[in-house]
């Protein structure tokens, strides 16, 4: 019986370390998945502020090429304005030269007013669109 005895005692002996070796394996791997929680929650937050960085600068950008697209509108509206007081100038002058001479042959070919009309309405309707776009975006917003 002293060897059962024996042969108890050295089980629970590598029982003993066994629970000790697995309660310091334990211990570590919790002390590493909080480690590697900690470093993953900062590079969430690395990563969030970049991105925030990125969206802040885009924002820029878009505003400047907004502003630079709004000027160059402005721009063609107000020679649109310009080609329209030329075509009214046109208009009357015609009226009176067809009054005055008879003929409009005499002010302006015909292809030559044709391509400005075509360029004038053209231009109006960019205009249209352009500004209905405009009020469907600020609608959006």
């Amino acid at each position: 019986m002293p060897t059962d005895t024996a042969v108890l005692e050295r089980a629970l002996v590598v029982m003993a370390i066994c629970m000790a070796v697995q309660t310091v394996i334990c211990i570590a791997a919790s002390i590493g998945a909080f480690i590697a929680w900690r470093r993953a929650t900062a590079a969430l937050t690395d990563a969030r502020v970049a991105a925030e960085a990125q969206v802040l600068e885009l924002r820029a950008h878009l505003a400047h090429v907004s502003a630079t697209v709004d000027e160059a509108a402005r721009a063609l509206i107000r020679g649109t304005s310009a080609v329209d007081g030329v075509m009214t100038d046109m208009r009357d002058a015609m009226g009176t030269v067809r009054n005055s001479v008879g003929t409009v042959a005499s002010v302006v070919t015909g292809p030559k007013t044709a391509l400005a009309l075509g360029l004038l309405r053209g231009l109006q309707t960019w205009r249209k669109s352009r500004a209905a776009h405009r009020i469907a975006a600020a609608a959006a917003d």
